[in-house]
């Protein structure tokens, strides 16, 4: 059976996060592949009307090679609530390399998921929080998933919900999420230092995502465009429209809209001076470099993100 639980959940880079999940949190029985545990996150009572519920489609499993493996059907959740579902995989003692959970119309806030393999091996996790923190739509939740550690002044851990949406109501971007399932667990050294946002990737359709996380899914760019960052002050030259390309390439981009474009993975993150949240990202142009400002599980930290060895300014 596998383990009851997460010991370590590592999240961007310096800012490394052990999160003890509650035993409850776990599936418990995986008969044919593995077993998928999904929490739908919680409003306090007084927020009227912000119902974090929804409708799962399904849940792909896919093995450690990217190769499809498997699906099981949806579930109602409320807000609250935890679906579970077993992936009819081909063969079930393969470990599911990869976990995608797909949303119909119908909204839902995911707050985390949890995998059980089959095999017996370590599972894996996810939370909100590394929607929240990556660029997509999220909301706050109420209820805990685990508990911080005695170095972190222990306490509850209460993770932020990330927001799915088949129909895209109210310009909720993505239907479908996809994650390495060993990124945020026993591979949590591996995060140290990197992108931790790179393991989860997102889907516009709630069908089976194809492409793997942690993969490019832009062609290499030569050395002159990664050690480059444009800075636009153009009306008409917004990051968005720069990132939601599938045929743009070039260095790094900061737009008139206030966001800044990664183009090696081809995900926004909002300039603190335009937006000051958590996750905002500012330049160092003395120094050449891209902080980003992080706080996940009570810590906080103004970390590198990017260094450069060109700024370029335009339009000023």
């Amino acid at each position: 059976m596998a383990a009851a639980i997460v010991d370590a959940i590592g999240l961007f880079g310096t800012g490394l996060t052990l999160i003890g999940f509650l035993q409850s949190n776990w599936p418990t029985d995986n008969p044919e592949g593995a077993t998928v545990n999904i929490k739908a996150g919680l409003p306090a009572l007084d927020a009227e009307g912000d119902d974090l519920g929804g409708s799962i489609s399904h849940v792909y499993a896919f093995d450690e090679r990217n190769g499809y493996a498997g699906q099981s059907d949806g579930c109602d959740i409320d807000s609250g609530g935890i679906c579970t579902k077993t992936v009819d995989q081909s063969v079930a003692g393969r470990r599911a390399g990869y976990i995608a959970v797909a949303n119909n119309n119908d909204a839902t806030c995911i707050a985390w998921i949890t995998v059980s393999q089959f095999d017996g091996t370590r599972g894996g996790a996810w939370t909100g929080d590394i929607g929240y923190q990556c660029g997509q739509d999220w909301y706050n939740s109420l209820e805990p998933a685990g508990r911080l550690t005695d170095e972190q002044g222990g306490g509850e851990y209460i993770p932020k919900c990330t927001w799915l949406d088949g129909d895209h109501t109210n310009d909720i971007k993505n239907a479908a999420l996809k994650f390495d399932v060993s990124a945020y667990g026993e591979k949590v050294e591996d995060t140290v230092g990197n992108d931790a946002c790179a393991p989860t990737i997102y889907g516009a359709d709630n069908g089976p995502i194809a492409d793997q996380p942690g993969k490019r899914s832009v062609k290499e760019r030569p050395q002159w465009m990664t050690e480059q960052l444009i800075m636009s002050n153009w009306t008409s030259q917004p990051a968005a429209e720069l990132c939601n390309s599938a045929t743009s390439w070039g260095p790094d981009f900061i737009g008139s809209d206030g966001q800044f474009c990664d183009m090696s993975s081809k995900t926004l993150s909002p300039i603190c001076s335009s937006q000051d949240v958590d996750g905002c990202v500012q330049v160092d142009e003395e120094g050449g470099n891209l902080v980003r400002r992080m706080n996940v599980a009570r810590r906080s930290a103004d970390v590198i993100h990017k260094s450069y060895r060109k700024i370029s300014k335009w339009g000023q």
